[in-house]
């Protein structure tokens, strides 16, 4: 019997009806000389810690680290009933068809049903990137021997006893220090500790008032607007001086002493890999990456109209080249607006879409040939997105003229610049303006508009100058398209592509889990959505303020595990290495964690006053003033340390009683020292500057 086993019923279905009459039976179908099974997702998994001793039904810090060798395997409670069929199947197999997802976890899923089930006999890997059934037909024409696919497996089952060790360790810790049940992960506590620590930056955060310089010139061509510059420089700590320099030029002629036209090229944007589709739905509609994930999955699995979706490569292979004509066909005949654009279409794309050296499991999320029917209504948005990224991707660039104007006047310089499209390019695959504003590249203190047609040499009236009264901005809460960014990149700001993507190996988790631990964190009550942003929770910062561990909240320590792993799928990394690095951590952990208890509950000690925003009492903590009415909501804090000045009861008193501190000094980011008064406006704390003499 030749027995091929999908991950869900679903897939067993198609495969089923590509290779024959279909009979169906309780758990399994036949089709021709093949008899098709499935899972339900893992049927098999990783005992609890009680199954290796007793004694651990209780938690207690004794018994801290639980490092089990070798881990043991359990039937999972849901999917017993289906594995004693896949079981009893396997005894009678003489060759096994692998047909999970074809991917690190796909992988997984199988082999442990067949470890498990103790099958030994011959397998081979059916690899399908899209679910049609002319790609499942080519798939099977196409087997590999399950063995080349071991690494990946290894690389599996290694994170898969990495998070126990880490997770069941940590939890167990932390839980029986704070006496209430406190979940601690190895990709879920740094991806919370970004969350906290972004939370705690704003609201920490207090504004700094710049000054800028405005004029505007009258020529006979036109009125234009520059910004006063001197060489880097741009903007004013001190508003009387910009006043001087705004007086000084009003009214004033200058000279126009440099002007610089030329073409700028924009490239088009890569093909999505997941994340990359994830952040795009949800800074377009909102959605989570959660909920995008399981669209994606639908058009692949159900409607069959993408591409395998759990991908981490934004590139093809040369040999999707030539099939892309068909692909796109497709699409335009389901959004018959992007047609015109199939004559544009490059016959060789570049290196920023074709690059076999960066397809390995699975290409970029594109296309197939089938054109969609009866799709929901956020099945069409998703398909859309990955229908006109793939179009932008095979068009040519966008080519802007880019325009820069330099204005002297009685030696002050001002600097004025100006953009428009010469060539849409890529941009006329874009669903409308209003995106097309929203990706144009344009620095905050920059103006884009259109100028008058000038010339080095002309004379150029001051009609008006006058100072903008600026204020230096916080950081902006997480949404999960950010959030999803920082988790690529380890939590590191990247903007250069060829950088992005080589960090992507030191990520938090992979494409497939990231969706999975912003869902988790969410259902532990770590963190919450507010207005498309992400919020810590009393709870969640409790936790990681409790945290004795640096390394377990770590993003770049776990994104450098996450990278062996990667080298792991290509036998470039031992499974025995890792697993020790993991033993020797979880030690370091759990006696770092045990030297440095910490209590998880806040710290009640003495009303110092009252909370000037709902009149609870107002306690200190060791990092801040706050108000104890925090678990209802009240996010009143006093920060101990703002700008390097540490803040007393004294000061929090006058504060919360006036309103406003005595001066005080303080330290920029520069190092300079400054004068400031702290002062509530609205309940949150600002810098409030005396004026000078």
């Amino acid at each position: 019997m030749r027995l091929v086993i999908a991950e869900k019923p679903s897939v067993a279905r198609d495969i089923a009806a590509v290779l024959g009459k279909v009979t169906r039976n309780d758990g399994y179908m036949t089709a021709g000389e093949y008899t098709v099974t499935y899972a339900v997702g893992h049927l098999v998994g990783l005992a609890d810690a009680d199954a290796y001793d007793m004694r651990y039904k209780s938690w207690r810090m004794a018994d801290l680290p639980i490092l089990p060798e070798p881990f043991r395997l359990v039937v999972l409670e849901h999917a017993k009933a289906q594995y004693r069929v896949v079981s009893k199947l396997l005894k009678q197999a003489q060759e096994v068809i692998v047909a999970t997802d074809a991917g690190r976890e796909g992988q997984l899923i199988y082999e442990l049903i067949a470890r498990h089930a103790g099958y030994k006999g011959p397998a081979k890997r059916l690899w399908l990137s899209s679910m049609t059934e002319s790609a499942i037909r080519e798939a099977f024409l196409h087997l590999r021997d399950n063995e080349e696919f071991h690494s990946l497996y290894e690389a599996a089952v290694s994170r898969s006893e990495a998070d126990w060790m880490v997770g069941i360790n940590a939890t167990r810790c932390m839980t029986v220090q704070g006496g209430t049940k406190l979940p601690v992960g190895r990709v879920q506590t740094p991806t919370l500790a970004m969350i906290v620590e972004r939370d705690v930056a704003i609201e920490q955060f207090i504004p700094v008032p710049y000054y800028e310089v405005e004029a505007t010139f009258q020529t006979p061509a036109g009125v234009y607007v520059g910004k006063w510059t001197k060489e880097k420089q741009t903007r004013f700590d001190d508003v009387a001086i910009a006043s001087v320099i705004a007086d000084k030029v009003r009214g004033q002629v200058g000279r126009i002493e440099k002007v610089d036209t030329h073409a700028k090229s924009e490239q088009a944007p890569q093909l999505f890999d997941l994340t990359a589709l994830q952040r795009k739905a949800n800074q377009r509609y909102g959605m989570t990456a959660d909920h995008t994930l399981k669209m994606a999955q639908a058009l692949y699995e159900t409607h069959k109209v993408l591409t395998y979706p759990r991908t981490d490569s934004r590139y093809i292979s040369q040999d999707i080249v030539q099939t892309l004509p068909a692909r796109l066909r497709a699409g335009a005949a389901f959004l018959p607006s992007l047609t015109p654009l199939l004559d544009q279409i490059k016959a060789k794309p570049g290196h920023r879409v074709v690059n076999d050296r960066k397809v390995t499991d699975h290409h970029a999320i594109i296309p197939t040939e089938k054109p969609p029917r009866s799709l929901t209504g956020d099945e069409r948005k998703v398909y859309e997105l990955v229908l006109r990224q793939t179009f932008c991707a095979l068009l040519p660039d966008a080519i802007w003229s880019q325009t820069i104007i330099e204005t002297v006047v009685d030696d002050e310089w001002f600097r004025t610049f100006g953009k428009t499209l010469q060539s849409s390019g890529w941009r006329s695959a874009l669903e409308s303006s209003t995106e097309e504003e929203s990706t144009l590249k344009q620095a905050d203190d920059e103006q884009v508009a259109l100028l008058p047609k000038v010339e080095r040499g002309q004379m150029a009236q001051v009609e008006e100058a006058k100072v903008l009264s600026k204020q230096t901005k916080a950081p902006a809460h997480f949404t999960e398209a950010s959030l999803l960014a920082s988790m690529e990149s380890a939590g590191k700001q990247i903007d250069d592509v060829e950088l992005a993507e080589a960090m992507k190996e030191r990520g938090l988790g992979t494409p497939a889990t990231r969706a999975a631990t912003i869902e988790k964190l969410k259902r532990d009550g770590m963190i919450e959505l507010q207005k498309k942003q992400l919020h810590a929770t009393a709870k969640g910062r409790e936790l990681i303020h409790a945290i004795p561990s640096v390394s377990l909240k770590s993003a770049e320590l776990t994104g450098a595990w996450e990278a062996k792993l990667k080298q792991m799928e290509r036998s470039q990394y031992p499974r025995e290495t890792f697993i020790q690095e993991i033993h020797a951590f979880t030690r370091d952990m759990i006696g770092h964690m045990t030297a440095h208890a910490m209590v998880v509950t806040p710290d009640h000690s003495a009303q110092i006053g009252v909370c000037p925003l709902c009149g609870a009492a107002l306690k200190e903590s060791p990092k801040a003033f706050g108000c104890s009415a925090w678990k209802t909501g009240c996010r009143f804090t006093v920060w101990k340390t703002i700008s390097g000045h540490r803040v007393t009861v004294n000061d929090v008193l006058e504060l919360v009683t006036d309103g406003i501190t005595k001066p005080l000094s303080f330290q920029s980011k520069a190092g300079k020292s400054f004068q400031a008064q702290l002062k509530l406006v609205e309940g949150k704390v600002e810098f409030s500057f005396m004026p000078r003499k």
